[in-house]
């Protein structure tokens, strides 16, 4: 048991030296390094202090790959670095007007070149549906679900159930939905329809989450 403390009380110091002797190439990180070395150099996941705060990914003493930097100001950087600068894709997280705000850019050289925005709309939900298509058409902010069978209108489906975060419901055949809604808006439609033949009976599900104002058609083809 003394000769494993011994042995342990040794090494700790050995690590501690290696860690210092790890170089971080960046100059606004060079402080302090704790992760991976190879010969001598920052490289794989490691911490790094300085002018600013990163973890993630290193290779040949700079931060590469996927990473996150928070900075003195509170803003966070989460995304792709190259050679010690934002390359790629990247979101963006600050305070603005007392509000969290996030956004994501394409970088290059630590430059922003282009903003992704958001999708307005995202599919939670589709069980047994074919093929679906989702898209504004004039009118007032609403979402209509236009359910649709393989030989054409669905009138006869059963065990119909329709939800809405907001709105007024509107129930008139063949399409369903709400009206007057406010965004986003987070919805489903579920129902059981026939085969052609009428021989087997499916559960349609489809939930959605439209972040964009508009009036939204949603139709399903089963």
């Amino acid at each position: 048991m003394k000769i494993k403390l011994l042995l342990t009380a040794l090494l700790i110091p050995l690590f501690s030296l290696a860690q210092d002797g790890c170089k971080v190439l960046l100059p606004a990180l060079d402080s302090v390094y704790k992760g991976k070395c190879k010969n001598g150099i920052a490289n794989g996941l490691g911490e790094a202090w300085g002018k600013f705060y990163y973890k993630g990914k290193f290779s040949g003493g700079y931060p590469e790959g996927e990473g996150r930097a928070e900075y003195p100001d509170g803003t966070i950087y989460i995304g792709n670095w190259k050679k010690g600068m934002k390359n790629g894709k990247g979101t963006v997280r600050f305070t603005e007007n007392g509000k969290i705000v996030e956004k994501t850019f394409m970088w290059e050289n630590d430059l922003k070149q282009k903003e992704i925005l958001p999708a307005p709309y995202k599919i939670l939900t589709q069980r047994n549906v074919a093929r679906m298509r989702v898209y504004k058409q004039g009118g007032n902010n609403g979402v209509w679900f236009n359910p649709n069978s393989q030989g054409g209108v669905a009138g006869d489906f059963e065990d119909f159930q329709l939800s809405g975060s907001s709105g007024r419901e509107t129930l008139t055949n063949p399409k369903f939905g709400y009206e007057d809604c406010q965004f986003p808006f987070k919805g489903s439609i579920r129902y059981k329809a026939w085969n052609k033949l009428r021989t087997t009976q499916f559960e349609i599900l489809v939930e959605i989450e439209i972040t964009e104002a508009g009036n939204w058609i949603v139709e399903i083809q089963n």
